[in-house]
C-alpha cells in the first residue's frame, strides 16, 4: 500500500522519468489561455498623455479604503486638489477570435484573444495564451469589454483613498 501511494505522489511530482511526456500524466493548463473574468491592470493609465499627478476635484467623490471597497473613508470635494498616485483598470475581458494574422504578436487567423482595455494612441491592451501585449484599433473594432478605471488619491490632509474615476478630476490628461 505504502508502495503504490509513494509512485502516485512521484508520478503526480513528475520525478518518474518519461512520465512527464506522456500525454496522458498531465492535463494541459489551458487556465492560463483564459484571462480571469475581472482583469486588473495595476498601475495602468488608460489613455494617451493620462498621468498621475496632481488634480483638481471636478465632482465630489466618496473615497473608499480599495477599488469595489465597500468602506468609506473620507470624500473629496469640488474644487479641491488632490494628488494622484496611482489606478486600477478592471475590465471584463472580450473574446474575439482572429480572421487574420496580427502583426508583431503569435495570433493566427482561428486563434482566440481577448480585449483588455483601451491604452491609447489608437492601441488596445489584449490578453493571449497567459500574456498581454498591444495591438492596433482595427484588431479590435467595435468590440470594447466593460472597463473601470479606479484611481487612488491623495488629499492634503493626508487621507489616502479609491474612487472610480469617471470624469471627476481635472489634469489627468498631460496633453491639456
Amino acid at each position: 500500500m505504502r508502495l503504490t501511494v509513494r509512485a502516485i505522489a512521484l508520478a503526480l511530482s513528475g520525478f518518474i522519468p518519461g512520465l512527464a511526456m506522456c500525454p496522458l500524466a498531465f492535463a494541459s493548463d489551458a487556465a492560463s489561455d483564459i484571462p480571469p473574468d475581472k482583469f486588473v491592470d495595476a498601475g495602468a493609465c488608460p489613455f494617451e498623455c493620462c498621468t498621475y499627478r496632481q488634480w483638481t476635484v471636478r465632482d465630489s467623490v466618496r473615497l473608499l479604503d480599495r477599488p469595489n471597497g465597500t468602506r468609506v473613508i473620507g470624500s473629496a470635494h469640488k474644487g479641491e486638489t488632490v494628488q494622484g498616485l496611482t489606478g486600477e483598470v478592471i475590465s471584463t475581458p472580450v473574446a474575439v477570435r482572429a480572421d487574420r494574422e496580427i502583426p508583431d504578436t503569435p495570433i493566427k487567423p482561428g486563434d482566440t484573444f481577448y480585449v483588455l482595455h483601451y491604452e491609447g494612441e489608437f492601441e488596445w491592451k489584449i490578453w493571449f495564451r497567459g500574456e498581454t501585449m498591444s495591438v492596433e484599433q482595427s484588431v479590435v473594432g467595435d468590440r470594447q469589454p466593460k472597463v473601470e478605471w479606479w484611481v487612488k488619491i491623495k488629499k492634503r490632509d493626508g487621507v489616502v483613498g479609491w474612487t472610480l474615476s469617471n470624469g471627476h478630476f481635472l489634469h489627468q490628461d498631460a496633453c491639456e
